[in-house]
């Protein structure tokens, strides 16, 4: 039961501790949001580390299609994985470990590697995206949204989300079929209406009035129209606020989905979700870890496949890597235009309050290494970034990354963050109030 005094207080600090849920003015400021970006095998570092990080370091290969988004973004060089086991089996290992900072399972037999001479389970953590949407309010119609391309079957290779303990979510990896999950057909007015109705409902503060109205009557006067005053104004913000964000426009349905042109496709529907209000907490995952022998023709690499050329220590292997490499980032800055290009609640841009992080399972393909695994950061101007930077953080662990998106989310009173996580708090420089 909530006592007199805390209902009062209850009431009166929610607009501080939901800054979006204000007047009406400031009811439209937009909350944070977070999306996490795979890619597979590390990168090239050669091809990478630009030749001036202190200058435009967007000028290597593989960067330079960042360009245009280079002061929000925040490059990290010299990250160290820390994959909590005596053994490591290189790609396997590390998936679980991406999000989560905790280990896989070696203690159980789910799977077994003949040529490792090893048996495993799934990954022991939760990861980042699931923690943060378990403590963010108020809620969305879709709590997390996951999507990927060619994520193939259920292994730990192929899974980077992690609810709980052994517990993975799957990602939508058809844009098609993840497209009709977000938006559907096109609702008839009544049903549109049925359905902001229950949303509605989920009232963040329906803990505070429901204990208000049971105890109406014994309240006093001045309390009693206090209490009231604050719950007419918050319900008529609740209720601008959930048609504001539902009422959005329906993207159009994906088409002429390729290998080549799914990522994009995926952006877009990440983008929509964002901006519609459908949730403030994504993923994306592009193929699996271990294994992975896509082809990408587009590029050069039209045959052998992505993880057997990472085994070719040769120059030419090397300038194929490259545009693979290159590619992805080409695809991430689609995804950060489309993100910069849709408009949010509060008139700024979604990627202007979302943090996008973008990892990879390890450092250098053709030795397994987790010396140097890359990481870029991006957003826009209130996602708590401080942009424009290239960073050396050698020796730093990959689970400062995620601390430092959890600040960025609001989470600040949380230091560290996984089982294998041996620092404490997010990094140096990396956030504005850092």
């Amino acid at each position: 039961m909530i006592s007199r005094r805390q209902m009062l207080l209850g009431a009166g600090s929610a607009l501080c501790l939901f800054p979006w849920l204000g007047r009406r003015a400031r009811a439209q400021a937009a909350p944070p949001r977070l999306l996490l970006f795979f890619t597979p095998h590390g990168t090239i570092w050669d091809r990478f580390r630009p030749s001036d990080p202190d200058g435009d370091f967007t000028s290597s290969l593989i960067l330079e299609p960042l360009a245009a988004q280079r002061d929000r973004l925040v490059v990290l060089d010299g990250l160290e994985m820390d994959v909590g086991t005596e053994y490591y089996v290189p790609h396997t290992y590390t998936m679980p470990l991406l999000w989560t900072g905790s280990p896989i399972d070696t203690e159980a037999s789910v799977f077994c590697r003949d040529d490792h001479d090893v048996c495993f389970g799934w990954g022991t953590g939760t990861s980042i995206d699931q923690f943060i949407a378990e403590r963010l309010s108020p809620a969305t119609p879709f709590p997390t949204l996951e999507l990927g391309y060619s994520c193939n079957s259920l292994h730990p290779a192929n899974r980077m989300i992690y609810s709980g303990p052994g517990v993975t979510k799957n990602p939508i990896d058809d844009p098609v079929r993840a497209f009709e999950q977000l938006f559907g057909a096109e609702l008839d007015p009544d049903e549109e209406a049925r359905q902001r109705q229950a949303f509605r409902r989920k009232s963040v503060l329906d803990t505070v009035l429901a204990d208000f109205n049971s105890r109406r009557g014994t309240l006093g006067t001045a309390d009693r129209m206090r209490l009231e005053a604050h719950a007419e104004s918050l319900q008529e913000l609740e209720r601008s606020l959930t048609a504001d964000a539902l009422a959005c426009t329906r993207p159009e349905a994906p088409a002429d989905v390729t290998a080549e042109t799914a990522i994009d496709r995926q952006a877009d529907i990440i983008a929509s979700a964002f901006g519609c209000g459908h949730t403030r907490i994504a993923s994306f995952q592009l193929r699996i870890a271990d294994n992975d022998n896509s082809l990408y023709p587009w590029v050069g690499l039209d045959e052998g496949g992505h993880h057997t050329i990472t085994h070719e220590n040769d120059d030419a292997a090397f300038a194929t890597l490259a545009q693979v490499y290159r590619w992805y980032s080409q695809r991430f800055a689609y995804l950060l235009d489309r993100l910069a290009n849709t408009p949010d609640v509060d008139g700024s841009s979604v990627l202007d309050n979302t943090l996008v992080v973008w990892g990879s399972e390890l450092g250098t393909g053709w030795t397994h290494s987790l010396d140097n695994v890359p990481f870029i950061l991006a957003g826009g101007a209130n996602s708590g970034l401080r942009g424009g930077q290239y960073l050396d953080v050698t020796g730093a662990q990959t689970n400062r990354v995620l601390v430092t998106a959890l600040h960025a989310m609001g989470l600040t009173d949380v230091e560290s963050y996984g089982t294998t996580d041996k620092g404490s708090g997010p990094l140096d420089g990396v956030l504005t109030t850092s």
